[in-house]
């Protein structure tokens, strides 16, 4: 099995287990503490990802930053430690914000813009985008001067481009065709 694999099962486990306990979001926002952490503190992700310190030594670690935490996280890392996979915490964190954002029906868009978007011009897009799919839209913007004009909106695994770089792109060609 892949790490992609194991990652998504971990992050599966841990969210059915935090649904079924009705803590979702207590779960969700203690993983990304502690991913947050992680970042932050070169010395904490040492040692979670060096194979030479014990795993009971890591699971102290964990527990003593952790004391308070909702059960459920403390327990999904202190897992991934027994079974030698605390290299994987993050990206399983990633996963479980994933499955988080589709159990409450949220699409995140990015919106890549050649200048900061007014405030209306962002809820017009996200109203568009959650009439059309009936999700709550997270917005992610992107100022890019090198698109020139216009938008590029990525949610899920479409791209809309209405950037002036690729209408210029689109022109070029089809001047050259012709």
């Amino acid at each position: 099995m892949g790490e992609s694999q194991i990652t998504n099962v971990y992050a599966r486990a841990l969210f059915e287990a935090a649904r079924e306990a009705g803590s979702l979001e207590a779960t969700g926002a203690d993983l990304t503490s502690f991913v947050d952490a992680m970042r932050e503190s070169k010395d904490l992700t040492a040692v979670l990802y060096n194979p030479k310190i014990s795993s009971a030594t890591k699971k102290k670690v964990v527990s003593d930053l952790t004391q308070g935490a909702d059960s459920l996280f403390q327990n999904g890392v202190k897992l991934m430690i027994d079974k030698r996979h605390s290299d994987l915490i993050v990206d399983m964190q990633q996963q479980f914000g994933r499955l988080l954002k589709q159990e409450n029906k949220m699409v995140e868009v990015e919106i890549t813009s050649a200048i900061e978007l007014p405030e209306a011009t962002r809820a017009s897009i996200r109203k568009r985008i959650e009439d059309s799919t009936g999700k709550t839209v997270e917005i992610k913007e992107t100022v890019d001067a090198g698109i020139l004009g216009g938008l590029i909106l990525r949610f899920g695994d479409q791209i809309v481009d209405g950037s002036l770089k690729a209408k210029l792109e689109q022109l070029r060609i089809r001047l050259a065709q012709a």
